[in-house]
């Protein structure tokens, strides 16, 4: 028998395939058209475009990829997440998420923390400085009484030396909303010259967020937020609101001055509550600020309070006296326009050729880069309404948003998706437009951009954030101009014949006008100091929940590398 070469190559070649043919059917796979992506290689993918979405300074898009991925790995058990091949791929995440949450816009407590000192002037040094302030000074009329005392000026001198950078920052900004700010307080009739309170509240910064929750650029905690008109849930918080927030915190200080009869009382009592002034009017047996500042019944973070705010008022009505330069700019002016349903603003910033950050700085309540569900007035600017309502009436429904599509998979719940984006259950059904019947496995939703900033829990209860009435009326679309201002009686600024001492500043009310002060607030809800780690939970998902760092929660309990399991208990105070 002779040997044939290219028979025994076919006779190979015929095996192969056989061995071919038995993998494909041994082992499932997708079919010829796609690729069979697994999870990790999904994970991995996603992570690395966050990265290089960070790198190319589009945080908007890696924030999106990360809220993909964190939705990716939610149900995976602990064991999954430790394991060589994933867990550091979810360390790249968390430094990710690290980096985003820092572009919060967050006031700087190296610039100005509230329990901050400030070295006391004396002597010769503090003689000068009164020349200086009377120079600044003449000729300038306040409508809120100004003592020129140790206190006062010692602060002065400080925002005009170490801390000139902060006052020039601040004061551009204040620049934009001053207009309208004053324009507000003049209508509830209260003095033009606190405006500048929102300076050492948060520099006139609409996204600030202290560490206490403070929200916005009048820092309302959230229950008194909602006391005064100001409701948040999962798409709007209007803390954030400029016009909204001022309106809320100019009846919020006349409400206190009403109790007070006092302007340093009532601005003592916005800072720690009505309580504390009360506490520390009883520990003094005085209805007078500068008793109780000298006294140990406020804290040191009161004690300034006052004092900051007279020479922010000097210091912010004549900043070129005292050498502070800054651009001023341009004032917060706008139009509205109706939008009967939610409507993304990076799809009408597109079609209308309205550059998204305008629209972003214009509507800072909105949280997700949308209109919330239902009709919305959206501020647009000046000279745009028009053009911007012909796109919207020519906007198909369909092509409104541009949020992200998540298929429901096996074992998820409306209600556990919902927490997952941080919807309720009705806001996440309202944004499908979508019955809880249709909510099932294999369905593609649309899911909205993670929010900016966290969200309360009992925002997110069904209809819990929502609004049932309008307290606050609206004030003009665009702010008058300085010139057309209503102004208010206005009073010169008062000097002490001694420098050192602080002076009284206002008689004492009677013990029946004290009597007759409205019931104290109640106190805001404590929050825990311990959280037991849950199945499924993240360092992330926890410092939302909380409104907390991840970089607190790390340091707080030693994380090195930010691991938790479940059953793990976190501390949620500082040590």
């Amino acid at each position: 028998m002779l040997f044939n070469p290219h028979s025994l190559s076919r006779v190979l070649l015929l095996l192969v395939a056989c061995q071919l043919g038995r993998a494909k059917v041994a082992l499932p796979s997708a079919p010829r058209t796609s690729v069979y992506v697994s999870p990790l290689e999904r994970l991995e993918s996603l992570v690395k475009a966050a990265e290089k979405a960070l790198e190319a300074e589009d945080e908007d898009k890696a924030a999106d990829l990360c809220d993909e991925a964190e939705a990716l790995v939610a149900d995976w058990p602990e064991d999954a997440r430790a394991k060589p091949d994933v867990a550091p791929l979810l360390e790249r995440l968390q430094v990710v998420e690290d980096d985003l949450e820092g572009e919060e816009e967050v006031t700087d407590p190296n610039e100005l923390s509230p329990s901050e000192e400030v070295v006391v002037l004396k002597g010769q040094d503090l003689k000068t400085e009164m020349e200086l302030v009377k120079t600044a000074e003449a000729g300038v009329d306040y409508d809120l009484a100004i003592d020129l005392n140790d206190k006062v000026l010692s602060w002065v001198h400080s925002f005009t030396h170490d801390k000139r950078g902060f006052m020039e920052r601040s004061l551009a900004r204040a620049s934009r909303y001053l207009p309208m700010v004053r324009q507000v307080f003049a209508e509830e009739g209260i003095p033009q010259d606190l405006a500048y309170l929102a300076l050492i509240e948060s520099g006139y910064t609409n996204r600030a967020r202290s560490t206490a929750s403070a929200v916005g650029m009048w820092q309302f905690i959230r229950s008194t937020g909602r006391m005064f008109g100001l409701y948040g849930n999962a798409w709007v918080e209007e803390r954030q609101d400029p016009v909204k927030a001022t309106r809320a915190a100019a009846r919020y200080l006349k409400s206190l001055y009403q109790r007070d009869k006092d302007w340093y009382l009532a601005l003592a009592s916005y800072n720690a509550g009505p309580g504390t002034t009360d506490k520390a009017s009883n520990g003094t047996g005085s209805r007078n600020y500068w008793d109780m500042q000298r006294s140990r019944f406020l804290r040191t973070e009161t004690k300034h309070y006052v004092p900051k705010l007279c020479a922010a008022v000097l210091v912010g009505r004549n900043p070129e006296r005292y050498g502070l330069k800054f651009e001023p700019e341009a004032p917060y002016t706008y139009e509205t326009v109706q939008v009967d349903r939610m409507t993304s603003l990076a799809v009408l910033s597109r079609l209308s050729e309205t550059p998204l950050e305008q629209l972003r700085e214009l509507n800072p309540e909105l949280l997700r880069g949308t209109t919330p569900p239902g009709a919305y007035q959206l501020r647009v600017p000046p000279g745009t309404s028009m053009a911007t309502a012909r796109v919207l009436a020519n906007l198909p429904v369909n092509q409104r948003l541009d949020f992200t599509s998540y298929t429901i998979r096996r074992k998820d719940t409306l209600a556990k998706v919902a927490a997952r984006f941080k919807l309720s259950p009705e806001d996440l059904l309202t944004a499908n437009n979508m019955s809880s019947a249709q909510f099932r496995v294999g369905q593609t939703i649309q899911v909205p951009p993670p929010p900016a900033m966290p969200i309360d829990d009992q925002d997110l209860v069904s209809n819990g954030g929502r609004r049932k009435a309008t307290p606050l009326e609206r004030t003009p679309s665009i702010p008058a101009t300085a010139a057309d201002e209503p102004s208010l009686p206005r009073e010169k600024v008062e000097a002490p014949v001694e420098l050192p001492s602080a002076p009284e500043h206002e008689a004492k009310p009677s013990r029946e006008t004290v009597a007759k002060a409205p019931a104290r607030r109640k106190a805001e809800p404590v929050k825990p100091r311990v959280h037991a780690v849950k199945r499924g939970e993240t360092l992330f998902s926890i410092s939302e929940r909380y409104g907390l760092e991840i970089s607190e929660l790390r340091k707080w309990n030693k994380l090195r590398k930010g691991k938790i399991q479940a059953g793990q208990k976190l501390r949620l105070t500082k040590p």
